[in-house]
């Protein structure tokens, strides 16, 4: 009984530091969006024949 009291114990400091730190200062996302490929640029570049189906512009 006295082991699974101190686990409940533990589990509910361990809730509370938890919730505590993600309201006072949660994590933030640093991902952003590169793009790093020039579709049109690398289109240009082909030189696709005029009027064909994988004629993007």
């Amino acid at each position: 009984m006295r082991a699974t009291s101190l686990f409940a114990a533990a589990f509910v400091l361990a809730t509370g530091a938890f919730w505590a730190t993600m309201l006072t200062d949660p994590p933030q996302t640093t991902a952003s969006v590169r793009p790093q490929i020039d579709i049109q640029d690398m289109t240009i570049k082909a030189k696709p024949e005029v009027g064909q189906q994988y004629d993007a512009f």
